[in-house]
């Protein structure tokens, strides 16, 4: 070679260098517009859940002109946008990737309570695609990361599954996964790419449970679709209360006690007791009793605070001896705020001296 050829060969090497670089630019995340899900609408149906991502060197690889491993950060990226804020441990493990003094897999954020941004600056952890397919040390420490949560578990493995020539240690670790949660886990598992050999462990993976499924990144690359997966895999609808209806019925203090009094006559334990009765023996469930007492206007704003008060809590505690839930019963007392009549006139201020007890039962449906 002659010494003109040897120094055009570091100028050429360094060109391909620059070629190699340019043909595989920085990840730069794909826009995405997450569909908002309302978080009053929901409660977590899963206690925890961890996202497992394959960072191993083919994720490299291009599928359909984008790189797999790009892809696979594009949609935890998106499914981490969607998720709500709500009360679950959440976790993100990668297995391959990061290469050097990296392990072949390890827990990269978690498990903790769900913070979206911490769960963000986990998957920016994982930086580059690199190593073998550790897909067993990943789910292991997937189980490892999840050890003695008892509720709930989601688990969503996003892998290209590329030539995984021995796929029972996969399994293997899959099956230890469902032991641990027997009963508790859904597996979520989704297909990055167009390999096509790796049929019999999707499969086996997706049918560890009843919840279990596979899917394809494709076909969750919609705001609308990646919504709908996240109501799945981690939400329930709220809970829905049952409005209640209520009834006042209103006794004269009078009736129920002496005068300047807080203790029950007989006269007044006699009404009380048809009012138990009543309340047992109502076709609609009652779930509220409010009991309030009332005072005219004569004595201090204290003392007839307080009287109304030790009134309605002696009403309460007969009620409740009579075999009412004392735990759907509350007393309060408002003194002479609450007048229904004029005090000053006799008939007035008897009137204002009264106890309330509002009775709240569900509503019957139409």
């Amino acid at each position: 070679m002659s010494r003109q050829s040897l120094f055009k060969l570091p100028a050429l090497l360094s060109i391909g260098l620059l070629a190699g670089c340019a043909s595989a630019p920085p990840y730069s995340p794909a826009p995405f517009q997450a569909e908002s899900i309302d978080a009053t609408a929901y409660v977590p149906k899963v206690d925890s859940f961890v996202v497992i991502l394959d960072a191993s060197s083919s994720m490299r690889d291009k599928s359909q002109e984008a790189v797999k491993f790009y892809t696979a950060k594009d949609f935890v990226g998106n499914f981490n946008q969607t998720v709500p804020e709500l009360d679950y441990q959440a976790g993100l493990v990668r297995f391959g990737g990061n290469s050097g003094d990296a392990p072949e897999s390890d827990v990269v954020y978690g498990l903790d309570n769900y913070q979206r941004s911490a769960f963000a600056s986990g998957l920016d952890s994982v930086s580059q695609a690199s190593n073998i397919t550790p897909m067993a040390e990943g789910i292991d420490a997937a189980t490892g990361a999840l050890s003695g949560v008892s509720g709930p578990v989601a688990v969503i493995l996003v892998s290209d599954f590329w030539r995984l020539n021995h796929p029972g240690p996969a399994m293997d670790a899959v099956k230890q996964l469902a032991s641990q949660h027997e009963g508790n886990l859904c597996l979520y598992v989704v297909k990055v790419g167009d390999y096509e050999k790796a049929g019999w462990l999707i499969n086996n993976m997706a049918g560890i449970s009843d919840c279990s499924k596979a899917m394809s990144v494709g076909d969750l690359g919609s705001p609308g679709a990646m919504a709908g997966f996240v109501k799945e895999a981690l939400l329930k609808p709220a809970p829905q209360e049952k409005p209640i209806q209520y009834e006042k019925i209103s006794f004269s203090a009078t009736a129920l006690f002496d005068f300047d009094k807080a203790v029950l006559k007989q006269a007044g334990k006699a009404e009380l007791k048809k009012l138990g009765e009543y309340i047992k023996g109502k076709s609609v469930k009652v779930v509220d009793i409010n009991v309030i007492g009332h005072t005219d206007s004569v004595g201090s704003d204290e003392y007839n605070q307080k009287l109304s008060e030790r009134r309605a809590m002696a009403v309460k505690d007969y009620l409740v001896s009579e075999g009412v839930k004392g735990s759907i019963i509350d007393a309060s007392g408002e003194g002479e705020s609450n007048p229904v009549a004029d005090n000053g006139t006799d008939e007035g201020r008897a009137l204002n001296r009264r106890v309330e007890v509002h009775v709240g039962a569900e509503k019957k449906a139409n």
